[in-house]
């Protein structure tokens, strides 16, 4: 995964899909969500965290590399 690339990732049971804003890496990495809250994601150097910014609803997500998958063309 590098950044720039089209990924996807299945939430709420539905597939969707954005691109890589960043390579966060290892450690703890928080984001605001849209509600105001604090969404976190800890990332491993086997599984980084990855900042995402969703097709969908425009928002930034946090994603492991083992949620994602590369985006259909």
């Amino acid at each position: 995964m590098r950044v720039g690339q089209r990924v996807s990732w299945t939430y709420g049971g539905k597939a969707t899909s954005g691109k890589i804003v960043s390579l966060k890496g290892e450690g703890l990495h928080t984001v605001k969500g849209p509600s105001g809250g604090t969404v976190k994601r800890r990332g491993t150097k086997d599984n980084p965290v990855y900042l995402i910014k969703s097709d969908s609803t425009g928002n930034s997500v946090l994603k492991t590399r083992s949620d994602l998958r590369p985006a259909r063309s």
